[in-house]
């Protein structure tokens, strides 16, 4: 298999300080992405379509394309060694009784879609239609239904307006579960007046729904991350005349030049490039730069792009002084407004055999599983951690948490006001973050997608390779308890349907009452993160006022020209869904947004 050619920091960049001898042209690129995961090897495709173009990708992780990293269920495990996975502790929580949770990120090429759950999920139209009410004119559904169905290679679907065929991401679904359990719990969830369609993604779905999900996997069965469905070694290989890829590298700050003869209030700085180093700390000392003829764009996550702005003075201004940065920018919202959602476990024994534990209960299950999958591609090595989901509004449960709408209007999720609020999510495994050994573990989590409640990201110090500290900051709006209650009530309702279908299903971590202090007791115990970060530099009309942003809607970084940010730390506000498929979305916009720019320069 062809592989991307993997260039190091000497190779792209020249060293600092600048040698004038040395031609500008062996280290300038027309724009240069700093950040190769799920929304950057997006970008750089599409950037570099264009044959005139150059572009230098720059990862902080290696290619690191082996076959464990391709198989569905080997690669979504963040515990296995060889993991691309890097993590690290967020601050404890003083409102969640001190608890500390681990924040997540891939760390390779194609970032977080080498490691995640393969899910393939657009969300509610009325998530984008909510952007658009928030002054993001271009971001409604009707605007971005188009780039989702341009990435599309659905596989599985029939044919529609709404889902593409030729596409570069092949997307499949699996309607047959491996587990008898998810069968019990698709019937719970429709005794619950929780309607079950064939597409999670149809636009027209209602607000209350359940299904099967769609994954990231190829004709073959393979995960398929950005890396492998958008910038793939025989891609790269053959643009690498025009497309460089540095990985194993740091971006320690972007370089701006002040623009002159500028009025007061207006574009004072130029993105001019950016310096970096190696990943590998013997070589710390050495720092190259690479220049950018047109624009820097930052794709880094929600976790690394504000991360990068503040190290080159954009951001907080009484936070970077206390970190000795110079403030380049006072901009109050870089890293401010993260939002992930908020999942608690509802944990229950189940027979071995209908559990994905299985698999490390009995060698010989877990070598048949393998061998199965290396003959045929097939098997419980090729399907998803999770197989069908169910979203629901909170406020439409009844006192009997069935889904009562009075209204049909009521269920129309293109309006922002009708998006569910709760995902219950049943999965095959231990979504809690102990080891359960020797039992066969089945959960019920149901998740509060649309949080109110905001944390941040700020620098630990002024060493680029240092990981940002994170705050959380989980139930810092205490409103976030009331749907969450609900959604527990959802599960525990589910959890006996379940059982009066005859099947065995025995309490492991359960709440231990039913009122809502037990129930608050049990969420502040037991929750957890899904690593779904997002708007930490988020788009909006101006840096300052009432609702303080860091990009407009073009994605560019109020106040710089020629800096762009392009991931889900753009986010408005967070989406009602997983948030894989609406970052290479906004990759997409942005792609488009800047071959209009350079077209109309």
């Amino acid at each position: 298999m062809p592989r991307v050619p993997e260039l190091t920091p000497a190779q792209v960049g020249t060293p600092l300080p600048v040698d004038p001898r040395v031609p500008a042209a062996a280290y300038t690129y027309d724009y240069i992405i700093v950040g190769g995961g799920t929304a950057g090897c997006v970008l750089a495709s599409r950037l570099s379509e264009d044959p005139g173009v150059s572009v230098l990708v720059i990862e902080q992780g290696p290619v690191a394309d082996t076959w464990a990293s391709r198989v569905p269920l080997l690669s979504g495990n963040p515990y296995r060694a060889g993991t691309l996975a890097a993590t690290w502790w967020a601050r404890p929580m003083p409102q969640v009784d001190g608890r500390a949770l681990q924040v997540m990120r891939g760390e390779a090429l194609g970032g977080t879609s080498r490691i995640n759950s393969l899910l393939y999920t657009r969300g509610p139209p009325g998530d984008y239609n909510r952007w658009k009410e928030l002054g993001c004119e271009g971001w409604g559904y009707q605007d971005l239904e188009p780039y989702f169905v341009k990435l599309e290679d659905t596989l599985d679907h029939p044919p529609s307006k709404f889902r593409g065929k030729n596409g570069l991401w092949p997307i499949r679904q699996f309607t047959r579960h491996p587990y008898k359990v998810v069968n019990y719990t698709a019937t719970a969830l429709r005794n619950a007046n929780i309607a079950h369609i064939d597409d999670l993604n149809d636009p027209s779905a209602p607000a209350a729904v359940a299904g099967a999900l769609d994954v990231v996997e190829d004709r073959a069965y393979r995960r398929a991350s950005t890396y492998h469905a958008f910038l793939p070694g025989k891609l790269a290989q053959a643009r690498c005349a025009r497309l460089k890829v540095c990985t194993d590298a740091i971006v320690t700050r972007i370089a701006l030049e002040q623009e002159e003869g500028e009025e007061e209030n207006k574009v004072r700085f130029r993105a001019t490039g950016v310096h970096l180093v190696t990943a590998n700390p013997r070589q710390a000392g050495k720092v190259f730069y690479a220049r950018a003829r047109k624009e820097v764009v930052v794709c880094a996550g929600a976790l690394g792009s504000p991360q990068v702005l503040m190290l080159s003075g954009i951001g907080p201004a009484d936070h970077l002084a206390d970190k000795g940065i110079p403030v380049m920018l006072d901009m109050p919202a870089v890293g401010t407004h993260l939002q992930d959602h908020i999942g608690v476990p509802l944990t229950y024994e189940v027979p071995m055999a209908d559990s994905l534990h299985k698999l490390e209960n009995s060698a010989l299950t877990a070598l048949k599983a393998a061998l199965t999958y290396f003959v045929t591609g097939r098997g419980l090595f090729s399907s998803p951690f999770q197989n069908i989901t169910s979203l629901v509004p909170s406020r439409l449960l009844d006192e009997n948490f069935r889904v009562v709408a009075r209204d049909p209007v009521e269920l129309d999720a293109s309006v922002p006001r009708n998006r569910p609020d709760i995902e219950l999510m049943p999965i095959a495994n231990n979504c809690t973050d102990f080891d359960i050994s020797g039992k066969g573990i089945f959960t019920l989590l149901p998740t509060l997608v649309l949080p109110k409640s905001e944390g941040h990201v700020r620098l630990a110090s002024s060493n680029p390779r240092e990981r940002p500290e994170v705050d959380l900051r989980f139930f810092d709006d205490p409103l976030d308890y009331i749907p969450l209650r609900k959604g527990i009530r959802l599960a525990l309702r589910v959890a006996a349907d379940i059982r009066s279908q005859g099947y065995l299903l025995k309490d492991l971590a359960v709440p231990e009452g039913d009122t809502d202090e037990d129930l608050d007791r049990f969420i502040r115990a037991t929750l957890r993160d899904c690593y779904h970060y997002t708007s930490t530099c988020r788009m909006g009309a101006e840096a300052h006022g009432e609702r303080p942003s860091v990009v407009d809607s073009e994605l560019r970084v109020h106040g710089v020209q020629g800096l762009r940010v392009c991931d889900t730390s753009v986010f408005p506000e967070i989406v009602a869904t997983h948030t894989m498929a609406p970052a290479v979305v906004v990759a997409e916009k942005c792609a488009d947004l800047i071959k209009a720019a350079a077209k109309a320069d």
